[in-house]
């Protein structure tokens, strides 16, 4: 781990990792669908677009927990802001729209598997991840 202290006073660190970055946003994404929030939040915006406000509202969903996971999901590519609207009060709104198509997980051989499928070309589109990968000694 290495350290360097940026123009604004803050100390950022470095992490050497071993990991390769795609598996390990692969496997953020696959947690993220067994979310709850995350899952109300997909499914709220499959058929139409809808605002953070609307989502919190009618799915249960705690407005900051909401706005967390809306921010998660749109990062891993999973939801994006469909249209800015203007409330009647003069406010700018986004409304969000989920981009997965399906997703599918299996169990075989001591692995689990999912396939996401999303309505946009992805570099993981239909390919299968495995979750668990079995590690020979």
């Amino acid at each position: 781990m290495a350290s360097s202290i940026s123009p604004d006073n803050r100390i950022q660190k470095t992490f050497n990792s071993q990991a390769n970055p795609n598996q390990m946003r692969e496997k953020h994404i696959s947690r993220l669908l067994t979310d709850e929030y995350a899952e109300r939040i997909l499914v709220a915006t499959h058929d139409r677009p809808r605002s953070v406000q609307d989502v919190s509202n009618k799915d249960d969903i705690p407005i900051a927990a909401c706005y967390r996971k809306v921010h998660e999901l749109e990062e891993l590519g999973l939801l994006h802001c469909a249209e800015i609207v203007t409330t009647p009060k003069g406010k700018t709104m986004k409304l969000y729209r989920s981009q997965l198509k399906t997703a599918t997980l299996i169990y075989e051989k001591g692995v689990f598997k999912v396939r996401l499928e999303f309505n946009y070309d992805r570099d993981i589109n239909g390919k299968w991840i495995e979750l668990n990968p079995v590690v020979t000694v």
